[in-house]
């Protein structure tokens, strides 16, 4: 773990959600709102990942939780992070206020360009320590935008104030949950994972201009968005389909029972005899191809195995994005299997640039 001046967790904050919600100069409202490094005295761990979640209100207002999460995976980490826990709450105003700043600016200036009325308040701040089911160190700031959404009868559609689109950067999340007792009609970009009434985004994800827009609505009246992007049907409908599947389940089994018993037999066209005979008599038939072959050994490895003969296929060294298309998996499962990967050994992730690229160990 590097540790870093605090300035890089309210500059990070500034790249998540200052550059996020493009509203007039991004690069004047840096110069003014960027704290005095002098000031913030204390050290802060780097953090490995940062969760964006926002929490949508029917009046369109959205309370906003930005979480900083820094692994803490040895007892050296966790006493450094302990330490500056104790700094933080024991001067939590010098951490908290300059996010404030930076947010009410942006708000502010949101504001400006929307007929809606929009303020940020009730700003907090807090540290703890996750143990389950790895140790975290985490640091939240959340805050109240009041008019983050717009409103259509009981619907709210959120999203145009990404002026100029939303960033989240390899290995973050961006979360956004649905108001109580509503569920999402629509979303764009089509989300990594839905659960329930919240959608989630993993990065590294470069949003286009006014997205991710999310439509939502009052649960009795609107069709609810699935994990695949489709709408659940709901209703007669899901008890139809329901229905049905119960009486073919119970069709297949009359079937197979059938069969067991020899009361059913499959009729074999012309030749079935000798075919019949030359499988008794002990001659060969065909051996299976290649190809099911392959198939069959590829089933038998495990995650781990995959991700090692992708990379040693591609001389050892791949950008995580190549491996997510490479093997077809999601954002997340890819990034969990190469962290629990790098946490034992087997592989390296570097940084470069705004891309995480995956070294095979020399040991491997």
């Amino acid at each position: 773990m590097r540790p870093r001046h605090v300035v890089i967790l309210l500059l990070t904050l500034v790249v998540v959600l200052g550059a996020g919600v493009a509203v007039g100069s991004a690069n004047s409202d840096l110069e003014s709102t960027q704290p005095d490094e002098h000031a913030l005295v204390q050290d802060q761990p780097d953090p490995d990942n940062t969760i964006t979640r926002i929490e949508l209100a029917a009046d369109g207002s959205a309370t906003w939780g930005i979480t900083f999460r820094t692994r803490l995976a040895t007892d050296d980490d966790h006493a450094e992070y302990e330490r500056f826990q104790e700094s933080f709450r024991e001067n939590t105003s010098r951490y908290l206020e300059p996010f404030e700043t930076r947010m009410t600016g942006v708000v502010d200036r949101a504001n400006e360009s929307h007929t809606r009325e929009m303020r940020a308040t009730e700003f907090t701040t807090r540290t703890t320590i996750q143990e389950v089911p790895r140790r975290w160190g985490v640091v939240t700031f959340q805050f109240t935008w009041d008019g983050f959404a717009a409103t259509d009868g009981d619907r709210v559609v959120a999203g145009d104030v990404f002026e100029g689109g939303f960033y989240i950067g390899e290995d973050d999340v961006l979360a956004v949950a649905a108001p109580d007792g509503f569920v999402v009609a629509d979303a764009d970009p089509t989300p990594d994972e839905v659960s329930g009434s919240v959608l989630e985004w993993h990065g590294r994800e470069d949003f286009a201009d006014g997205h991710p827009r999310i439509v939502a609505g009052p649960s009795e009246s609107t069709t609810a968005l699935q994990q695949d992007g489709e709408v659940d049907g709901g209703g007669t409908d899901a008890w139809l389909l329901s229905v049905f599947g119960l009486f073919t389940f119970g069709l297949l089994i009359a079937v197979l029972y059938a069969f067991r018993t020899g009361r059913l037999t499959l009729p074999i066209g012309g030749g079935s005899d000798d075919s019949l005979e030359a499988t008794d008599s002990g001659e060969e038939t065909d051996a299976p191809t290649t190809s099911n072959a392959d198939t069959e050994q590829s089933q038998l490895l495990t995650d781990e195995d995959r991700v090692r003969r992708t990379l040693r296929e591609q001389g050892g060294r791949m950008k995580q994005s190549a491996v997510v298309e490479d093997l077809g998996w999601s954002k997340s499962k890819t990034s969990r299997v190469l962290s629990a990967m790098a946490d034992d050994g087997t592989v390296e992730k570097l940084r470069i640039g705004r891309e995480n690229v995956i070294d095979l160990s020399d040991d491997e």
